[in-house]
């Protein structure tokens, strides 16, 4: 139960790599769990202090938890690699009993499992797609293929193969008047994989993603649209690099991946 899990040693935190490799190092997300609420402007400055892509901040309300996200710039409205720590931190560090974990979110409730092999399994919500004219990009992702918007938040354009995907040269200020916060530029195939992706997130504040669990509501319909099969593999051709896992539902996304951490501490007011 919830309400098993102690809280009251203060403001910790947890450094967690999360959607690791064989050869991938994942994505670094910061967990702080909060004893109490504090106010926008101190999450957000504490965000900017640890400097990594998401900070999520987690406390126990009731019998689920409340979960925000905020990169170092700005709060956002769903993270999945960051969703992923939190889950890893109940689960792996506090001990959290129970098979599934539910949090607040400004995406709405959210549940997080964990899944065979070591995977830890967190539900995001599906995106509807809808065609995109390329040249919105303005060339900033050299040749696409086909666009298309996904939500009002992430938009999605397809190169022709994975040595392309691997050698753009993007220039972050270029895709600012792209209408979405997230662009991900995909590929059919990888190394071992179904897919490959890069993301870049400027308006976030963010270059490139090492790993972007939220691109999953998008890439995992668009899979299904073309081959069929409501499951994909996916690699993130990050410097870092990334493996994700994704499933899709009639309303939904199960991100899968594994998770490590890193460091732990307690921050000091």
């Amino acid at each position: 139960m919830v309400e098993s899990v102690d809280v009251t040693f203060g403001h910790r935190l947890w450094w967690v790599d999360t959607f690791i490799g064989e050869n991938e190092r994942g994505n670094p997300a910061v967990v702080v769990l909060l004893e109490h609420p504090l106010p926008n402007d101190e999450l957000q400055q504490i965000a900017f202090e640890m400097g990594v892509s998401e900070t999520a901040f987690v406390r126990r309300v009731g019998d689920q938890w409340s979960l925000r996200w905020f990169a170092p710039t700005v709060e956002v409205d769903l993270c999945g690699h960051a969703t992923l720590a939190a889950l890893h931190v109940l689960v792996n560090e506090l001990g959290a009993p129970g098979g599934e974990h539910f949090f607040a979110t400004r995406a709405g409730v959210l549940s997080g499992r964990r899944l065979n092999d070591g995977l830890l399994g967190i539900d995001l919500p599906r995106a509807p797609l809808s065609p995109l004219d390329p040249t919105v990009f303005n060339d900033a992702l050299g040749e696409v293929k086909e666009s298309f918007q996904a939500g009002p938040g992430i938009v999605v354009a397809v190169v022709s193969d994975y040595e392309t995907l691997c050698g753009l040269n993007v220039d972050p200020l270029g895709l600012f008047a792209v209408p979405g916060s997230i662009v991900v530029a995909a590929c059919h195939g990888g190394p071992g994989v179904d897919v490959s992706i890069r993301v870049f997130a400027p308006r976030l504040g963010l270059g490139e993603d090492p790993v972007t669990g939220s691109a999953m509501c998008a890439v995992a319909p668009w899979w299904v649209e073309k081959v069929g099969s409501p499951t994909v593999a996916v690699r993130q051709a990050s410097a870092r690099g990334g493996m994700m896992y994704a499933r899709l539902f009639e309303h939904n996304v199960e991100v899968a991946g594994m998770t490590r951490t890193f460091l732990s501490g307690e921050i000091r007011p």
